[in-house]
């Protein structure tokens, strides 16, 4: 038992979901063997078997460092032999199986492979089964399977990508949004700031970094408690989102600092618009700004927004022993 919790904490999601997906298909595979021998090619069927078990054991061995193209490799083999097994005329039963199974592998490429290559491979299996079961005389609508079985197998095929799309979204959103305030954590912030750097140039127009930092919240954290300090970030970070454009960026990246997007202007338009925030704020704040120039890396802008942070905090300090 000890060995297979150590086995269970080395594995994550997709090597989980590649295991036990290929050891259902080689359950099937062993049951037409002893059942359904006289109806299937025995070399094909145990082909296949003797690849589900490596492939299940491939991913249970690599645990969370399973490379993804050991399921793409799976879901092309799949394709492959689900479309040999969808065209027997004279076989119902392995029609049926190979119906039923579509929705294990439309999930996976819905939630574990990235649309651009999930897109294709669903287009590709929608349109090699939808030859064969053309024409496969079983699922005509006087076949002993019918059409309505094949339709259903293509819904099926259909809803289990949407959905297993929709859990790889919200995984994503989850994992990129701070609990408390609802803007983006430093991963998420970071991931949209490095994408915009990417497509920086004139023709795109330029952005600004901001980034902001509370004065003197941990004295409010001492003499207030904790839950003072969440409901001043709270509030504030409401009162910037109303006066924010949509397509803005607001980020927190640390306890009480927080960075800002702003989109489509320059240094000086940026600060009127940090003005104007703070106006609008309940709670003091310091900020810094930079201006993104191409060939800037996301910490060369992040350095020059915080140097600009000091120097205002460092005028501050000065201000109140002046």
């Amino acid at each position: 038992m000890a060995w297979l919790s150590h086995q269970l904490r080395r594995q994550n999601p997709h090597s989980l979901y590649l295991t036990f997906a290929t050891l259902l298909m080689a359950l099937t595979l062993v049951i037409d063997l002893l059942f359904h021998q006289n109806e299937i090619s025995p070399w094909l069927a145990w082909a296949l078997l003797l690849a589900c078990l490596a492939g299940g054991l491939a991913a249970f061995v690599f645990g969370r460092r399973t490379p993804r193209w050991i399921g793409v490799a799976g879901v092309l083999l799949f394709i492959g032999a689900q479309s040999y097994f969808l065209s027997l005329a004279d076989d119902p039963q392995s029609v049926v199986s190979s119906i039923q199974q579509m929705p294990v592998v439309a999930f996976y490429l819905g939630w574990f492979v990235r649309p651009r290559l999930a897109v294709p491979l669903v287009i590709v299996s929608l349109a090699a089964f939808g030859a064969v079961m053309a024409n496969n005389p079983q699922l005509s609508p006087a076949g002993a399977v019918g059409t309505p079985v094949a339709a259903h197998g293509v819904l099926g095929l259909l809803f289990c990508y949407s959905v297993g799309f929709y859990l790889w979204r919200r995984q994503l959103r989850v994992a990129a949004i701070d609990p408390l305030t609802g803007v983006c954590n430093r991963r998420g912030f970071m991931e949209r700031l490095e994408s915009r750097l990417r497509r920086l140039s004139p023709q795109r127009g330029g952005f600004c970094l901001v980034v902001v930092d509370f004065d003197d919240f941990k004295r409010l954290n001492d003499a207030h408690g904790h839950a003072a300090g969440d409901a001043a970030l709270i509030a504030t970070v409401e009162s910037w989102r109303d006066e924010v454009r949509a397509g803005d960026v607001v980020g927190r990246i640390g306890g009480d600092e927080f960075v800002l997007l702003l989109f489509g202007v320059d240094a000086a338009e940026g600060r009127a618009v940090v003005t104007r925030l703070q106006q609008k704020s309940a709670s003091a704040w310091s900020w810094g700004i930079a201006e993104a120039v191409p060939g800037d890396s996301a910490d060369e802008l992040l350095a020059r927004a915080d140097r600009a942070l000091y120097e205002q905090k460092h005028l501050k300090r000065g201000e109140l022993r002046g």
